[in-house]
């Protein structure tokens, strides 16, 4: 394997131990409780952001709920105000939590997502609110009423602001959604800073040709705020593509010149930035520069080469902890699933109700395949799956993951089936689909004895799955080989060859 692909594994490794670090070091604590009947049984994951530039999900919590819908869940690692959200069939419900909280929250009716809908990129499912019911502090439903009066002011301008560069028109729905926000008696600090940042972004928004000079008025002079939402969104709007839009700007020589070195590092880009007075401040500098690595990856403006070797060297050059943590995420967004890395644990329930774990599988091959019994293709694929098992058992196991929503409906189905692999159903862990990336049905992968991805994607059993799992096979005996080399003979063992040769005689 090559030098960089090897840094990035270890990097990789480094990011699982900065999240127990984390959790350690964290102090703050927030309780949730309540009854939501229609989810009675369930176990709902909670996420939040692991920064708002990649958008890698965190799990947060894991909200238990009774026979009867109860839960009453403390999470003990908020130091700060957090956007949380789950999701609930068609939903996703949000809450902002601050430390030291109590909220007694509601959940909305659920309404299943549409089979179709669920694992569809492009479906957006539709954002809701968790309710409040207890008296937890002003700051949710500041944000709601003030967002829904922004959205009121800015959506149906955007497009003549954009088109017509109309700065007025951006001043006056600032002025106006100031005015609300001043007469709400909300005095969170989270709040205020939220408002500060809403009204940046309706301020970029004419002004998207005029990088430095939003730039310099709306964040340059305050550290970059990591934590807030509204702050990634109107930086996100003027500083997209920000390595290229700068370099064509006349205060952008250094960085273009620096940008031609081979390799070029994090450190060289953040030199030749700290030049510019305008990129002062550690925190805003190196938040840009992330963003504008991320946005060049991305949009093919830079290679990977170029993208892993800025990344890798962030990890220890970068000013600032979060961006060092931030140029891990996007490391493990941009390599997670490829051939080679780590795949994603998971702990899963069989139709018997007994928990597996891909760790458990370490020593053979892992078919891994995501399914559903109402898909057509995947159906037409259980008789091809008896089969891999039947013919590779000593060396693999096939695992099926079901992603039916209604656990139930898996017993009686596959009671009627004579089904050779290993059935489980996700509803335990639904983050399983998030970790591996299923965005359509079947979906599969081969994992190898050491729980490493050996195929990413896999070949469905009625392609050509036997020849790619013959190549895994062969690949990870030479490997093994490689690893543990045949020990040179010396003039003993000659001596014990000929002994034995002779005895043979």
């Amino acid at each position: 394997m090559k030098t960089r692909h090897w840094k990035i594994l270890l990097l990789l490794l480094v990011v699982g131990l900065a999240d127990v670090m984390t959790a350690v070091a964290a102090v703050g604590s927030v309780r949730l409780y309540g009854t939501a009947e229609d989810y009675a049984g369930y176990n709902l994951e909670m996420y939040r952001y692991a920064d708002y530039i990649t958008h890698n999900r965190e799990l947060l919590a894991v909200l238990q709920l009774d026979s009867l819908g109860h839960f009453d869940r403390e999470i003990e690692d908020i130091e700060e105000t957090t956007y949380a959200f789950i999701e609930l069939g068609s939903y996703v419900a949000y809450i902002y939590l601050e430390p030291e909280t109590e909220y007694e929250i509601a959940l909305p009716p659920f309404t299943p997502r549409a089979d179709v809908d669920r694992f569809n990129p492009y479906y957006q499912p539709e954002v809701v609110e968790l309710g409040i019911r207890n008296d937890a502090g002003c700051l949710n439903e500041s944000i709601r009423d003030f967002n829904s009066y922004y959205e009121r002011e800015y959506n149906p301008n955007a497009a003549n602001m954009v088109r017509l560069r109309n700065k007025t028109l951006a001043d006056g729905i600032i002025s106006r959604c100031d005015s609300v926000a001043t007469a709400d008696s909300c005095g969170n600090a989270f709040y205020r800073q939220y408002v500060r940042y809403k009204n940046a972004r309706t301020y970029s928004t004419p002004r998207l040709r005029a990088l430095r000079s939003v730039l310099t008025t709306q964040f340059a002079a305050e550290p970059a705020a990591y934590n807030q939402p509204a702050y990634w969104d109107a930086l996100g709007l003027i500083g997209q593509n920000f390595l290229e839009a700068y370099m064509k700007t006349r205060y952008g020589v250094q960085l273009r010149r620096t940008m031609q070195k081979s390799p070029v590092s994090f450190g060289d880009i953040n030199e030749a930035l700290k030049q510019d007075s305008l990129f002062a401040n550690d925190s805003f500098r190196e938040g840009l520069v992330l963003k504008g690595i991320y946005d060049g990856y991305y949009s093919d403006y830079l290679s990977e080469g170029v993208t892993d070797s800025l990344l890798i060297s962030a990890t220890n050059q970068a000013v600032r902890e979060e961006s060092r943590r931030i140029a891990l995420n996007i490391l493990n967004k941009k390599n997670k699933l490829r051939v080679g890395t780590e795949a994603p644990d998971f702990v899963l329930l069989d139709i018997q109700g007994k928990e597996h774990t891909l760790a458990e599988l370490r020593g053979k091959f892992v078919y891994l395949a995501f399914l559903h019994t109402d898909n057509y293709a995947c159906v037409k694929d259980f008789p091809a799956l008896n089969s891999i098992q039947k013919k590779y058992r000593r060396d693999l196991i096939v695992v099926g993951v079901m992603t039916d929503e209604e656990s139930d409906k898996l017993d009686g189905y596959f009671k009627t089936k004579k089904i050779e692999w290993t059935v489980l159903s996700y509803n335990y862990m639904q983050s399983v689909v998030l970790n591996y990336g299923i965005e359509s049905l079947p979906s599969y992968f081969i994992i190898d004895p050491d729980g490493k991805i050996a195929r990413s994607p896999a070949p469905a059993p009625t392609e050509n799955i036997q020849q790619a799992i013959k190549d895994c096979l062969q690949q990870y005996k030479r490997k093994a080989e490689r690893a543990a080399p045949q020990k040179m003979k010396t003039i003993y063992d000659m001596a014990d060859d000929d002994t034995r040769r002779n005895r043979r005689r």
